[in-house]
């Protein structure tokens, strides 16, 4: 058995973890929304349908166990090509949907969607059309969802039932508009011009909101050029980026390719407000993260991708990235909440929580307080890179642990958290070095299995968690192919 140590620094502090990093997404695609959030059948729900009120009652139980603290919503590429109206009111308006090829039926809306949001506990987060959207039509949402004045668009929203505003905070200044595969795409010029206007125009009307630039992957031209252009107008900077999982390393690696996207674009960030002397902090939105087999599970056909083991402790090293850039991180929203490539899964009116969630509800429940320094001496990959790992070389580091850690301290409660996940193919025996005394142990917590394991409708519980005692011991065996919680009274 392999022999390792991990070193935790409680006193150095990286950075406050911002709940938002838990954040979810939803687009109409797919069975996201129509047998996802709502019944297949929505707004015709017979009384026997799994759901509160209009809502799927299993998936609203289970977005509560996480709590996500804001939303994404309506996209995505649909975004581009998506007019609020259409889905407001007593008329709605089918059309053509031309992202992903389908007829949008706009039942579900805004309005539905920030009722949803409501009953779970999130915050609206939303994306506007800067596709084929204008200003005028921008601004209006923003009075629609904001505006408690007499006027048009609050006068329209109180005509259709919602009397106070919503309030929605957060708006995306349009999704991914430098893609070819976009509906309206744009260059990194036309599109600076346009959302330093747009912003300007959306502050005359709401000042309170935080808006979100469009960036790219963290590492191109274009994330530097609108940075550079729309630094002093904004109060994020979006980062999209999906690791592949085409082999146990890949999924377990490749999520290692944002933790460099991150530290280029905080780069970029801290070069444009220099230049532009822009005093306030402007963060990082990850607002499209997961693990994707893009080609087994292509975006026409759904994405519903089916994740086991391997995709799980992919998903949790992503999370520990987050934790470990919790100074600069302020958002991340996993692409997307149900049926389409999420760890939520329906079928028949039952509820699958696929391998994937169970990262995502364990760091969502316990990883808060400060992100720590943790670090981890132990065997590194010594294979050959293929794949994604190979396309992304010069963005991993030069060598890949199998152990991959985080670690979080709850001053408050004086709980120390250590998130680890062993991607190696056997135990590992791990020393532990913690600079600060362990009063006791409050619990362990592991999720492991075999790398092609999955949960299924035939086999709910094959990988769930398993609480156990932990004591002050610094030794601890790491299963193979394992995510842990290790949990302390400090």
């Amino acid at each position: 058995m392999e022999q390792a140590t991990i070193n935790i620094n409680s006193k150095h502090t990286i950075g406050v973890v911002d709940r938002m990093i838990y954040s979810g997404f939803v687009e109409h695609m797919g069975r996201c929304v129509y047998g996802g959030l709502v019944p297949s059948t929505f707004p015709a729900a017979s009384a026997q349908d799994e759901c509160t009120g209009i809502f799927r009652k299993d998936v609203l139980d289970a977005m509560k166990e996480v709590r996500p603290p804001l939303v994404r919503y309506p996209g995505g590429n649909y975004t581009a090509n998506f007019n609020w109206m259409d889905g407001v009111g007593p008329d709605r308006k089918p059309r053509i949907e031309l992202a992903w090829r389908n007829v949008e039926p706009n039942t579900f809306g805004t309005n539905e969607f920030i009722d949803w949001c409501r009953a779970v506990g999130t915050e609206p987060f939303l994306c506007l059309n800067m596709g084929t959207g204008d200003l005028r039509e921008a601004l209006a949402w923003v009075e629609y969802c904001n505006s408690d004045s007499d006027s048009y668009y609050a006068n329209l929203r109180r005509s259709h039932g919602y009397e106070r505003p919503h309030n929605v905070k957060y708006w995306c200044l349009g999704n991914e508009v430098y893609g070819d595969y976009q509906v309206a795409q744009v260059s990194k010029e036309a599109y600076a011009a346009m959302a330093v206007q747009w912003a300007r125009a959306i502050r005359f009307l709401d000042p309170s909101v935080k808006l979100v630039l469009c960036g790219k992957h963290g590492y191109d031209d274009w994330d530097s050029y609108v940075l550079g252009e729309c630094i002093e107008h904004v109060d994020y900077h979006s980062i999209h980026l999906y690791s592949e999982q085409k082999t146990h390393e890949m999924a377990f690696f490749a999520p290692r390719i944002a933790e460099t996207a991150i530290v280029w674009t905080q780069s970029m960030i801290g070069l444009a407000r220099y230049q532009k002397k822009v005093a306030r902090p402007v963060k990082i939105c990850f607002d499209e993260w997961n693990v994707w087999n893009p080609q087994k599970y292509p975006g026409f056909e759904g994405h519903e991708e089916i994740y086991n083991v391997s995709d799980m402790l992919g998903v949790a090293v992503w999370l520990n990235v987050f934790l470990r850039h919790a100074d600069t991180v302020e958002i991340a929203c996993l692409a997307q909440a149900v049926n389409v490539i999420a760890p939520l899964f329906t079928k028949d009116g039952a509820l699958l929580k696929q391998t994937t969630w169970w990262p995502y509800f364990l760091a969502s429940k316990y990883l808060a307080g400060r992100s720590v320094s943790a670090h981890a001496a132990c065997s590194t990959f010594q294979g050959p890179l293929v794949g994604q790992l190979e396309r992304f070389a010069r963005m991993l580091p030069d060598e890949l642990p199998y152990l991959d850690l985080a670690a979080t301290i709850d001053d408050d409660g004086g709980i120390l958290t250590v998130s680890v996940v062993n991607g190696k193919l056997e135990d590992v025996q791990v020393d532990l070095q913690i600079d600060c005394p362990l009063q006791a142990g409050i619990e362990r917590i592991e999720v492991a299995g075999e790398p092609l394991d999955e949960n299924s409708f035939d086999n709910m519980e094959k990988i769930v968690p398993v609480h156990s005692d932990l004591t002050t011991s610094k030794t601890v065996v790491l299963k193979r192919c394992s995510y842990t919680l290790l949990r302390y009274k400090i």
